[in-house]
């Protein structure tokens, strides 16, 4: 598909440096021969003027030391004139426009993710279920992704805002884990869930299928007395449990094993921390434009 694009020719350096202050421009072609003054005192004045500007210099094949001290002083790349038709143009354009749009220490591919997802949705939130899920969907690794997230935001590319807390592991800070139900008075694993009734009289509480009779009235089975009336000679106690070894009880212990590191830990030992929701800063919007532009170009140029 076409790349919208707007292209300004300036014939002096004078022309160039009133158009670059009117306009911004997100990359600069320069040549080094100029009629009022060469492309490395440009660069030179650029720098003095503090117009940061990614620039790509053109020189004249043979030429290929200007080049270099071109790069010294600030230019992003550099091609001779009789490679510019060959799409060695297109690929440099394609490279500083990625570049540009992410700071260094940003991985540009983990980005280009979170781009290509914030540019069809408003937001990217990390969900904690056994392990930290993206929704939406993303195909990077989500320790990578948060990595890049988190990076994102301290270079104002990314908004975040709290949702709400996760587990980790108390001895390795890990999010992933496995969890388990024991019964607190003997730790077997191995149980059953039941709505459960209590006997007000002798106390007995048990699962609501072991007081129902043949005849469908209800008795304890621990002292044989027949009950009737709710409230009076028994109550609803929720839901119980009762483990592989008769304990009953109200609740199991919840206890959580780390995938990472192995370590078993209570809900009272984990860490709690919290958990993300990320979308696009105005200088991020700025940058998803260069990178989408970026990738425009060279899905564009592949074909």
């Amino acid at each position: 598909m076409p790349i919208e694009h707007v292209l300004t020719v300036a014939e002096t350096c004078a022309q160039g440096f009133e158009a670059i202050e009117k306009n911004g421009f997100d990359i600069i072609i320069l040549d080094y021969r100029l009629p009022d003054m060469t492309g490395l005192d440009f660069l030179k004045e650029l720098h003095t003027r503090k117009l940061s500007k990614p620039v790509i210099f053109v020189t004249s094949r043979g030429n290929e030391k200007i080049a270099v001290e071109a790069m010294k002083f600030g230019a992003k790349d550099y091609l001779v004139k009789d490679d510019v038709a060959s799409g060695q143009l297109v690929q440099s354009i394609n490279e500083i426009l990625l570049e540009a749009s992410l700071p260094e220490n940003i991985n540009v591919e983990t980005a280009k993710q979170i781009y290509l997802i914030l540019s069809e949705n408003k937001k990217i939130q990390i969900k904690i279920t056994s392990e930290p899920v993206t929704e939406p969907k993303c195909v990077v690794p989500t320790n990578e992704l948060l990595k890049t997230l988190n990076g994102m935001v301290e270079k104002s590319l990314l908004a975040v805002e709290e949702t709400g807390t996760a587990i980790t592991c108390p001895q390795c800070n890990s999010f992933v884990y496995s969890m388990s139900l024991k019964c607190p008075d003997c730790g077997a694993e191995s149980m059953r869930k039941g709505e459960a009734l209590e006997h007000m009289t002798c106390g007995h509480i048990g699962f609501r299928s072991e007081f129902e009779q043949a005849n469908k009235e209800l008795a304890c089975p621990k002292c044989r007395k027949t009950l009737k009336v709710i409230g009076v000679d028994y109550r609803n106690v929720e839901n119980w449990y009762r483990c592989s070894l008769s304990h009953l009880f109200n609740a199991p212990k919840i206890t959580f094993r780390c995938n990472a590191c192995e370590r078993e830990y209570s809900l009272d030992e984990a860490f709690l921390q919290p958990t993300y929701q990320y979308s696009l800063s105005g200088k991020g919007a700025e940058a998803l434009r260069l990178s989408l532009l970026a990738y425009g170009i060279s899905k564009q140029n592949a074909t």
